[in-house]
């Protein structure tokens, strides 16, 4: 009896140990102090880099990290802009009129030129009494008096010869009318030449308005002894304007679309864009327009805009060539770098990078990196940029 119950505790415990046996069965023991692994489905539930850079996130984690997009557009209206503008004389129509040589200036038909007068082409502005120099006067008075000598000598042969003439009488000696025509056309060829030098000393030079319009400057006055070469007047045609235009944005020209300005008599007047240049000294360009048509006011008109004007422009713009950035997009990411993160995939985001967050500009729209639609990342930009 004793021997079958020993027998029955020993299969008791056998089966027991054989059941906590069967229980641990394919169960995974953790380790000491270590984390148990990662099944294959959470695996690629996780948020992760792929290899061509771009961040794996599923829903659940966009979710979780507040992820919120905003579609992209370049598209923005044209902007009306006020220009001020100063209005200057054409290059092609103000016309300098400068000293042919030197003398002393005397006044002309009629009052001395003033800045903004009005004039004709032709007018005389003023006179030139050229001024000659001692060994000039002295080499043409030298002249004169060697004319003056060859003048007696050529009128006692006239004399001479018209004495011959009476002599022969009704003889009618050809030879002798021929040697008096030749003396009397050499006599006069002398006082000719005579005239000439001596007017020289009292002559004077006519400066004369290349075009009708205004004087635009007057430095000279009258009996001021100027230099050859020295500018005396500036003469503008008021018909023919130049508008400049002081800026500092580079790409301002570049995006205007039309501009117009009020020129006076001549109205309300389309300009079309000629160029800018480098201000001297100083940083930003001068932008230079001009009439589409030609007409402004007339010379005579009082209320012709004359140059050192100002004029107000109305214009229209377009936006700048690149689109502003929508709050939150730009973020900074674990190489210190700009980027934004773009939502090209349910589950995808693509990090394109900038210049700095501080320019606020993106991409250009229609090249390689930023579309025209695309969404960008405005809440949660920074999270992204975490996940190396």
């Amino acid at each position: 009896m004793m021997r079958r119950a020993v027998l029955l505790l020993g299969l008791s415990v056998g089966l027991l140990a054989a059941a906590t046996c069967a229980a641990h069965e394919g169960e995974v023991h953790r380790d000491e102090g270590g984390a148990l692994p990662l099944s294959a489905a959470a695996l690629a539930e996780r948020p992760r880099r792929l290899p061509d850079g771009e961040l794996f996130l599923p829903k659940p984690a966009q979710r979780l990290l507040g992820i919120r997009t905003v579609a992209w557009s370049a598209d923005v209206a044209d902007q009306p802009l006020s220009l001020v503008a100063e209005v200057q004389a054409q290059p092609a129509e103000a016309l300098t009129l400068a000293a042919p040589e030197p003398g002393r200036l005397e006044p002309g038909d009629a009052a001395w030129p003033l800045q903004g007068q009005s004039l004709h082409a032709g007018q005389v502005l003023a006179w030139l009494r050229p001024q000659i120099n001692q060994r000039d006067a002295a080499r043409r008075r030298a002249q004169i008096a060697d004319f003056d000598q060859k003048l007696i000598i050529a009128n006692l042969n006239v004399e001479r010869l018209n004495m011959q003439s009476a002599v022969n009488g009704d003889q009618k000696v050809a030879t002798g009318n021929i040697y008096l025509e030749e003396a009397v056309a050499e006599r006069d060829a002398l006082l000719h030449e005579r005239e000439q030098i001596a007017d020289s000393f009292e002559d004077r030079v006519p400066l004369r308005a290349p075009v009708s319009g205004r004087v635009i400057a007057a430095p000279a006055r009258i009996g001021d002894v100027v230099a050859a070469g020295q500018i005396l007047f500036q003469v503008n045609d008021p018909s023919h304007l130049r508008l400049a235009v002081l800026g500092f944005d580079p790409g301002l020209a570049r995006r205007l679309r039309s501009v117009h300005a009020n020129l006076g008599a001549a109205g309300d007047v389309e300009l079309v864009y000629r160029g800018q240049e480098p201000l001297s000294g100083a940083p930003g360009w001068r932008l230079l327009f001009d009439p589409l048509e030609k007409g402004g006011a007339a010379a005579s008109d009082d209320d012709a805009l004359l140059p050192g004007q100002l004029v107000e422009l109305r214009a229209q713009a377009a936006a700048a060539d690149s689109a502003t950035l929508p709050s939150g997009a730009c973020a900074i990411d674990a190489g210190g770098v700009a980027v934004v993160w773009v939502h090209r995939a349910p589950e995808r985001f693509v990090p394109l990078r900038l210049k700095s967050c501080d320019s606020g500009i993106a991409p250009r729209p229609g090249g390689t990196q930023l579309a025209q639609g695309d969404r960008l990342v405005i809440h949660g930009a920074g999270l992204l940029s975490q996940y190396r």
